[in-house]
């Protein structure tokens, strides 16, 4: 008798379980009931909790793995104190809601979705405004954050801003897609993140940086949109990075760069548009990285290379029409422009191609002269259109010993390899190399007034 009643117990605690739908209207206006809190408490693994249209009031304390949603309309509020909705339990989802109203303690790591210490977490067409960090995980491998609107409070360059919005620590296998992310310090931070990948992100107006990883490896971030940061990708302590037709863009300001690149090595960057950006790449301590099919044109500096970093290789990029297109702090250096075969286009270089291979018959010297002294003098820049630096530009050509550096593309190629960005109206970069005005009006001005000093002298030594 005892062995029947062992193995009805058996076959019961096999039976599946059915999961339950569970609707809750949102409370009247001026009640104070928080009903979808009472059923997330009660509900079972596996449950669905759908919230009606309306105000809910938060916050959530997610404990056991189940579906929240919402119907059209649905908000989750947070009142402005604490976390708005804390996942704890692997295998949670949280779909198709509106989240606001987060506490503003950084300590507290007051965020619209917090989750910790749980696997498989799914966030999915969440809209967040008003919180102080978006969607904050911490070891919390296999998350998915896809097709968010997440906005923050932190005004656009204000690098005194708190809260990121998607901030990753210890977290590995991530999937970040399709969301745009606005109005953070950083838009995505990554600390001790493997295998990340990001996909078509719209990360834009932020304080500081459009995508920050600190100590990672293995990430891939990959057909992203980066604009309107101090910085569009800051990189530092990570390696084996792939970087890859990413949209990085008019990024400005007195530190700002494209792609900056800190103790970062064995990386590739393939593909992306560096387009009207004070520094479009700048490398410090990093090796060994591979950058080829990238366009970068327009900016102040297209690269700014320190003698810390040795053994990367350019190859198959277009530089086109940047102020500076490759600036060093070494006359000897162990980074290549080619990898033997094959150089990059520079729209400064004095093309000749008489066999037609579409490989110049001259090498190309990227570092000029002016550029070299202008780095250790940055006060130097309001002579860049001078006549005599010009002159000096000329001169390093007739005179390869006046090269400041060893630095040369064997390989130069007659014309761009990439798809050119369409040419807009120049923006004054005011803290770039070109602070006063753009390119082509500063060169104007300069011969305007050596002509206009020459037919001055004429005139004075006539009347003399």
């Amino acid at each position: 008798m005892r062995s029947l009643a062992l193995a009805a117990l058996t076959a019961l605690i096999a039976l599946p379980v059915t999961a339950r739908t569970l609707r809750v209207p949102a409370p009247a206006a001026g009640d104070t009931m928080r009903a979808a809190a009472v059923a997330i408490a009660q509900a079972q693994p596996g449950d669905t909790i759908v919230l009606g249209a309306g105000v809910h009031l938060g916050p959530f304390r997610i404990a056991h793995p189940v579906v929240l949603t919402g119907e059209p309309g649905a908000v989750v509020d947070g009142g402005g104190r604490g976390t708005v909705i804390e996942i704890g339990a692997s295998g949670t989802h949280i779909e198709s809601l509106s989240v606001r109203a987060s506490g503003a303690r950084v300590i507290d790591i007051d965020s619209g979705i917090h989750v910790l210490r749980a696997g498989g977490v799914v966030v999915r067409d969440v809209r967040m405004t008003d919180v102080l960090y978006g969607v904050y995980a911490e070891r919390a491998d296999g998350l998915h954050v896809v097709h968010c609107s997440l906005t923050g409070r932190v005004q656009p360059l204000d690098e005194s801003g708190d809260g990121n919005g998607i901030h990753l620590w210890y977290c590995s296998d991530s999937d970040v897609r399709d969301n745009d992310v606005s109005h953070f310090v950083d838009a995505i931070y990554l600390s001790f993140v493997t295998r990340m990948d990001a996909q078509r992100n719209r990360l834009h107006d932020n304080g500081r940086y459009g995508l920050h990883t600190m100590y990672c490896q293995q990430n891939r971030f990959v057909e992203n949109e980066v604009t309107r940061d101090v910085a569009g990708c800051a990189l530092m302590f990570t390696n084996h990075v792939e970087i890859s037709r990413n949209q990085i863009v008019r990024n400005r300001g007195p530190r700002t760069y494209g792609l900056l690149l800190r103790d970062c090595s064995d990386g590739r960057f393939e593909g992306n548009h560096l387009v009207d950006n004070t520094i479009a790449i700048f490398l410090d301590g990093s090796n060994r990285n591979h950058l080829e099919g990238n366009l970068v044109q327009d900016n102040g500096w297209g690269i700014l290379l320190f003698s810390s970093s040795a053994g990367n290789v350019f190859t198959g990029n277009d530089f086109i029409n940047n102020d500076y297109p490759v600036a060093l702090d070494m006359r000897r250096t162990d980074n290549h422009f080619d990898d033997g075969h094959r150089g990059n286009y520079w729209s400064e270089a004095g093309s000749f191609d008489l066999d037609g291979d579409g490989v110049s018959d001259v090498p190309f010297a990227p570092v000029s002269a002016f550029a070299f002294v202008s780095k250790q003098y940055p006060d130097l820049a309001v002579l860049a259109k001078s006549p005599a630096v010009a002159s000096l530009a000329v001169a390093e050509r007739v005179f390869p010993a006046l090269r400041p550096s060893e630095a040369i593309d064997r390989f130069p190629s007659v014309r761009p390899m990439t798809s050119v960005a369409p040419k807009g109206p120049r923006v004054v970069r005011k803290s770039g190399p070109e602070a006063a005005m753009p390119r082509d009006w500063g060169a104007a001005a300069a011969f305007a007034a050596a002509g206009l000093a020459g037919v001055l002298g004429l005139v004075a030594g006539r009347r003399a």
